[in-house]
């Protein structure tokens, strides 16, 4: 391990074989501080709030629960207008071997070609992504590996970074799916699936509906969002729905929350509210003072 401590940026470091996990905390406010990796980077925040200027992107808030992807030697400029001693702003890189990634993607599509849409490649377009509960576990336990003691963590750790890898790529594909559907697309099952629920958001949508309308059973669409998506379609239905809900918070200002879980499809408000604060961290209520400037004591 080495440590770097800097006025602006401490850093912890942690190098494997095949990784090297760089702990940043910063303790200052500062403002256009440069980083960039001699490898393809995977950036996670833990803690604070960062503004990332990358190329050929607006400038934008870099929070905890989100992922910043950087190819090797991309410019990464950063303020840090909140941090300070005693709160610091904190975030991890994960700086991944690319032979090592590459053999990864190689095996990972070896065992996909033919059950499934697409190869899983990084979207190098598509670099900043929001952390679901599985990919934050597995960088939780890849943070705890790395910088623990023991002395087989590599293997470990090979494993952990396989299971990360795959995660992002699905996360992607999930992302892509839903950019690239148009409405009442007949192209394919996945694309005519997601119109199916973006049309249908505030009515019951079951499984066997959608099962039928792409002329799939049940195990075999459940097979299907999972090779590509981790996730299943029902999760999909939620995800879409909180989606849309937090539309219609920040852009239909008058209307209450309540009404926001019923227009989203949610029958029961209590049950919208602990899913949209799972997902989230934070209430609708909150959710909607913060994007909107609102006072939560309003």
């Amino acid at each position: 391990m080495e440590q770097l401590d800097a006025l602006v940026e401490h850093r912890n470091k942690f190098n494997l074989d095949f990784c090297e996990l760089n702990i940043f905390e910063t303790h200052s406010k500062a403002e256009d501080f440069h980083l960039k990796f001699d490898g393809f980077t995977i950036t996670s925040m833990l803690r604070g709030r960062k503004v990332m200027r990358l190329e050929g992107m607006d400038d934008f808030d870099y929070l905890p629960g989100e992922t910043v992807m950087a190819e090797r030697d991309m410019l990464m400029r950063i303020d840090f207008p909140d941090a300070e001693v005693g709160k610091p702003t904190q975030c991890t890189a994960l700086v991944i071997d690319e032979s090592y990634l590459s053999s990864q993607l190689d095996r990972i599509n070896e065992l996909h070609e033919g059950k499934a849409t697409n190869s899983f490649q990084f979207n190098l377009q598509d670099l900043v992504l929001k952390n679901n509960d599985h990919l934050a576990n597995i960088s939780s336990k890849m943070i705890r590996v790395l910088s623990g003691n023991d002395p087989l963590k590599q293997f470990e750790a090979d494993l952990i970074l396989r299971e990360l890898v795959l995660s992002l790529i699905r996360i992607q594909n999930l992302r892509n799916a839903e950019h690239g559907f148009t409405a009442n697309s007949n192209r394919g099952p996945l694309e005519a699936i997601f119109s199916y629920i973006n049309t249908n958001l505030s009515s019951e949508i079951k499984v066997d509906e959608l099962c039928r309308l792409v002329g799939m059973s049940k195990s075999s669409l459940y097979r299907l969002f999972t090779e590509e998506y981790g996730i299943s379609p029902a999760q999909l239905v939620l995800e879409e729905r909180l989606k849309y809900a937090k539309e219609l918070l920040t852009e239909q200002k008058d209307m209450k929350v309540k009404e926001v879980a019923y227009a989203s499809g949610f029958n029961d408000p209590n049950y919208f509210n602990r899913a949209f604060k799972k997902a989230e961290g934070c209430t609708p209520v909150a959710y909607r003072c913060q994007h909107l400037g609102w006072s939560l004591d309003a």
